[in-house]
């Protein structure tokens, strides 16, 4: 039976890479409690299983497969990772920062004690920080270095082993840490803490619970009656007091008026307004006249639209401010009902920062949405139209700074594909962001290379590892499961205090923070659950996106002092 499953396997080995993905996937599904093993993960020990038969695929499979990876994330966190650097963001970027070097020297002491060797430990890194593109940097590092082939063979194939064992443990850990250990050892109860920190970015205002907050209700369109006490007055006056509800049509008599804000209107003129749900029934009755059920010669239709933030002069400012900063009639008409940063939902509240390269669903006329979308960024591209000539520059950009290295200690000392691939698509990422007009790739298409990108890498890793599995877990034992661990919750614990007493920073912030300088979406996932918000994603985003930089990086250090 094996033999037959060998044969075939030989004879198409693409066909084990897509066996691999397909369980692997499916597995990765399977739930307990909070936990979830994740497809990437699960992949690996698929590929790690087939591989006991015997699978030879290309190695230019693996490092393009890893290159689209690399090359996409650093595409889709460019903008942030940028605009992240800012002094608004200082804290998270020094947390981040520090919590690299102690993840680095965790995995250093823990080579010398348990005397791993150069992938083994490369294998801690990636699994127990919760960072796959470590395998891609280490095994790059590794090939370029002095080592005779069989010895880099034999270690490239240990960094998936140890991935897979420490990877189940390090996100374990980083869960329980982030969600339920740390939130105790602050001294919080993390549902009620972010309950506490919506109300300060609203200015004191209650907010409802699950991160449903109240700036976020449904935009209203109702027909009014303009009454005796109401007529003379101007749409201009009117808006001002309604302050943001807006009138869109005026019928008078069976003619639509256009509306200017000199328009004067009369008794009995019927008016369509738009605005925030609660702000239209609390103040338009009272101003304007009675609601009306006659929308005959209207016709108000209402555009939602997605936009990338662009424009220098709303980055680093509250959604208070630009409300109050930006003239009426340049905002006039478009409602924000949601935004979200790397993906992730942010509260939106009048004290929550903006940033480039956050996401803003407003609503409105469209006329007005088109208005407002150009003077905040552009829309988001439609998921069909990618351009290649701009993704496949940066590609080869990547390849091409992979290559550029400085003899170091017998072994050439460069970025490798990894690396380059990582800082073109961070480059090219940031160009695209400042001028949209060009490099079209939509997050829908960044997020499927991303994902089949690693995917396909760690399946090819676990393919080449399966026939070593076995004989690395025998030797290493229990300290493979210690040492995932220890790298994720070291570091944590550190984090912890270093955030608390010497960074000052706010609980919820700090625990979003300490998700986010592990790469660890699982464990942001769980937070919020238990936080009962999304307010942990404010301290969550920049670490994120340090972090995938910083640890993606270190693969190769760890290669080198070891």
């Amino acid at each position: 039976m094996i033999s037959h499953v060998h044969a075939f396997f030989a004879a198409a080995p693409l066909a084990a890479i897509a066996l691999a993905v397909a369980i692997g996937y499916l597995g990765g599904k399977i739930r307990f409690g909070t936990f979830v093993l994740g497809p990437v993960a699960a992949t690996l020990l698929v590929a790690i299983a087939i591989g006991q038969v015997g699978v030879d695929v290309s190695g230019q499979v693996k490092t393009f497969a890893f290159a689209l990876f690399i090359y996409a994330l650093g595409y889709m966190i460019g903008p942030q990772f940028v605009s992240g650097l800012g002094r608004g963001t200082l804290q998270q970027v020094h947390l981040t920062l520090v919590s690299t070097i102690v993840v680095v020297i965790t995995v250093w002491a823990l080579a010398k004690g348990f005397g791993l060797d150069k992938g083994s430990s490369a294998g801690v890194l990636a699994g127990g920080a919760t960072e796959s593109a470590v395998i891609g940097t280490a095994s790059d590092a590794l090939a370029a270095s002095s080592l005779p082939k069989g010895e880099v063979a034999r270690m490239t194939a240990n960094i998936g082993v140890v991935y897979a064992i420490t990877y189940l443990f390090g996100t374990f850990t980083v869960i329980f840490f982030a969600s339920s250990l740390a939130p105790k050892m602050l001294g919080i109860d993390l549902a009620t803490a972010s309950r506490e920190y919506e109300r300060e970015l609203g200015g004191g205002k209650p907010q409802v619970v699950g991160g449903q907050v109240a700036v976020l209700r449904n935009i209203d369109a109702r027909v009014h009656q303009v009454s005796s006490e109401c007529s003379g007055r101007t749409v201009g006056e009117l808006e001002r007091e309604m302050d943001g509800v807006v009138i869109e049509q005026v019928v008078r008599g069976a003619t639509a008026i256009a509306v200017e804000p000199t328009l004067a209107l009369r008794v009995g003129d019927r008016v369509a307004v738009a605005g925030q749900r609660g702000q239209v029934i609390q103040r338009v009755s009272v101003l304007l006249g009675p609601e009306s059920t006659d929308s005959s010669g209207m016709n108000l239709v209402v555009e939602a639209r997605e936009v990338v933030l662009t424009s220098k002069k709303i980055a680093v400012r509250t959604i208070g401010e630009l409300r109050t900063s930006m003239d009426s009639q340049a905002r006039r008409g478009v409602f924000l009902a949601g935004m979200t940063r790397m993906n992730e939902a942010l509260p939106v509240l009048p004290d929550t920062k903006v940033a480039i390269g956050d996401v803003a669903r407003i609503v409105g006329a469209p006329a007005d949405v088109e208005r407002v979308s150009k003077s905040i960024g552009y829309p988001v591209p439609p998921a069909d139209k990618t351009d290649f000539l701009y993704f496949g520059l940066g590609l080869f950009s990547g390849f091409a700074l992979g290559m550029v290295g400085v003899p170091f200690a017998g072994s050439l000392l460069g970025l490798g594909t990894g690396g380059g691939c990582l800082i073109a698509g961070l480059i090219f990422g940031w160009l695209r962001a400042k001028r949209p007009t060009f490099g079209q790739l939509p997050s829908a298409a960044a997020l499927y290379l991303k994902d089949f990108g690693l995917t396909v890498f760690v399946a090819c890793i676990g393919l080449a590892t399966g026939p070593e599995a076995i004989k690395q877990i025998v030797k290493y034992g229990i300290a493979l499961p210690v040492a995932g661990i220890a790298v994720s919750l070291v570091p944590g614990l550190f984090c912890l205090i270093y955030g608390k007493y010497i960074l000052k920073m706010h609980p919820v912030l700090l625990c979003g923070a300490l998700c986010g300088r592990q790469a660890s979406t699982p464990a942001l996932n769980a937070v919020t659950l238990s936080a009962n918000s999304n307010a942990p994603v404010l301290g969550y985003t920049v670490p994120y996106t340090i972090a995938n930089v910083l640890l993606t990086l270190a693969g190769p250090i760890i290669v080198m002092v070891t």
